[in-house]
């Protein structure tokens, strides 16, 4: 079972993270989500707002990749897990926060909590942190 390290989740936090999802017949694609943070040792959490590609790919394949990175220091963490829809309680209404921050006119998809299962370390040509 992977475990986010304090050096990870302190990387996480200060830099931006693409979120990389498939279709049901694998067309794939991949998003900055600004909202996402680290929500313990083992959970990624972000918003999913608008309900674009993110949403409808989330809808029918939970499987995720993040991709957090910085290019200056040529360091990075690549990190896939299941992703869970929550649309209820806490974590859901940080989302709804966030939208009526952001002046989002329609109610957010889902609190996006995604449960981490690899960790792999970019700046060591990717391998897999155990």
């Amino acid at each position: 079972m992977a475990k986010l390290t304090e050096e990870i989740k302190s990387f996480i936090a200060e830099h931006e993270a693409f979120i990389a999802t498939a279709s049901a017949d694998g067309m794939p694609n991949i998003g900055a989500k600004g909202s996402t943070q680290v929500l313990d040792d083992e959970h990624i959490v972000f918003y999913e707002l608008t309900g674009g590609r993110t949403w409808e790919n989330l809808q029918v394949n939970p499987r995720v990749a993040i991709a957090v990175a910085d290019r200056s220091t040529i360091k990075g963490y690549r990190l896939t897990g299941k992703a869970e829809l929550v649309t209820e309680g806490e974590l859901y209404d940080g989302a709804k926060k966030m939208a009526e921050m952001l002046k989002i006119p329609v109610p957010p998809k889902a609190a996006v909590k995604i449960k981490i299962d690899e960790i792999y370390d970019l700046g060591a040509g990717g391998r897999k942190i155990e």
